[in-house]
């Protein structure tokens, strides 16, 4: 029989990953430890080798489609076996001639089920290049040729609806929103740039936001706890764990500052820079992804006023940060221009009630209002 490599726990408690990318085609050599195939995890997307070295007999999943862990991905042939496992393809994939003079040679690929909504649009396979295997025509290159074009809901972006949806349906939530005069916070970003450049370091207004969150974080244990939902209790964390919700184009991560409360201002610049280049680049690594216990969404450098940002679950809260604006605002009776941002709180209604989280965002506020204590 043929060798048939099936899918790893390659850690965390997998329980099935998503085909990102095939590195190898049917039909082709492959060493042993060479690329085989990325797939995406509930973390991030990990690469798996090859475990022989051989010919690629056939490719048992496609990209975009789930495996679960111990289901078969690949079939290969080592040179100490004879291929006399016979492969088919479930999909009764047929050849039809493309009918082009003088190319009588050339065939299209198309399964049944392909060839029947190919007629239904109204669309000539001859002139589609399919992007499955061998060429094969999938429903996805005919939906990009009409007056619509339909995105599969695949890699991150699934994920994130996964993991969004069940959040919604679970936590109980409601945001509190409240404002902060970030004055004196913006003179003493301006005060600390020349020193930053000095270390090389990227200083933004986040750390000094993180700082005063894990300050904040100390003072309110019950918003850095998780819910565990089967056991009926509410575990309060003694560890100070930050993610940074991180849009990239490959879709949206959260990548995690561990260990927030021991660093200072610079440190967590340093970090806040390398988790960010990593996300964007798509070589996050998983222990980056992993053990968050409260999450920042860092709205500011897009703009908007307000937000309902979604926990994400098991963490009870989760904090949005708005852009910094210019605003009048009455001071001892008087109008006056100050430096405003706007925060917005969602937390887990189950876990703690509005006035805690009030209280909260006050602790959050005075520390954000009198940043150079952040810097002790």
């Amino acid at each position: 029989m043929a060798y048939e490599f099936k899918l790893p726990d390659v850690g965390e408690g997998l329980h099935e990953g998503e085909i990102v990318k095939w590195h190898v085609k049917e039909g082709e050599l492959v060493q042993e430890n060479q690329p085989l195939v990325d797939v995406l995890t509930d973390k991030a997307t990990v690469e798996i080798p090859s475990p022989k070295t051989g010919k690629i007999l056939k490719l048992l999943a496609q990209p975009g489609q789930k495996v679960r862990v111990g289901e078969g991905l690949i079939q290969i042939e080592t040179p100490d076996q004879e291929p006399r496992l016979q492969t088919h393809d479930s999909q009764l994939t047929t050849r039809l001639p493309t009918g082009q003079a003088g190319n009588s040679q050339l065939e299209v690929l198309a399964t049944p089920a392909v060839r029947k909504l190919a007629k239904d649009l109204g669309v000539d396979l001859s002139k589609i290049k399919g992007t499955g295997p061998q060429g094969r025509i999938t429903e996805e290159d005919l939906h990009k040729t009409g007056p619509e074009e339909r995105i599969p809901l695949r890699g991150i972006r699934r994920k994130t609806a996964e993991k969004m949806s069940f959040s919604k349906k679970t936590v109980a939530h409601v945001t509190h929103a409240d404002e902060a005069d970030a004055t004196a916070l913006v003179a003493l970003r301006e005060e600390l740039k020349p020193e930053a450049e000095k270390k090389g370091i990227k200083l933004t207004y986040l750390s000094f936001i993180l700082k005063a969150l894990t300050k904040a974080l100390k003072e309110f244990p019950s918003l850095n706890a998780s819910l565990d939902d089967q056991r009926e209790e509410i575990v309060l964390k003694r560890y100070y764990n930050i993610g940074i919700a991180t849009a990239t184009e490959h879709g949206l991560f959260n990548p995690v500052i561990k260990e927030a409360d021991k660093k200072d201002i610079w440190n967590l610049a340093q970090e806040v820079e390398r988790l960010s280049n990593a996300a964007r680049k798509n070589q996050i690594s998983l222990s980056d992804l992993q053990a968050s216990t409260f999450t920042i969404t860092n709205i500011g450098p897009i703009g908007g006023l307000f937000a309902t940002p979604v926990v994400v679950h098991p963490e009870t809260a989760i904090l949005g940060v708005m852009k910094i604006q210019k605003r009048p605002i009455v001071r001892d009776n008087q109008v006056v221009i100050r430096d405003m941002l706007n925060l917005c709180l969602s937390f887990d209604h189950r876990v703690l009630d509005g006035a805690e989280a009030a209280m909260f965002m006050n602790t959050l506020i005075k520390h954000l209002e009198n940043p150079r204590t952040l810097l002790n």
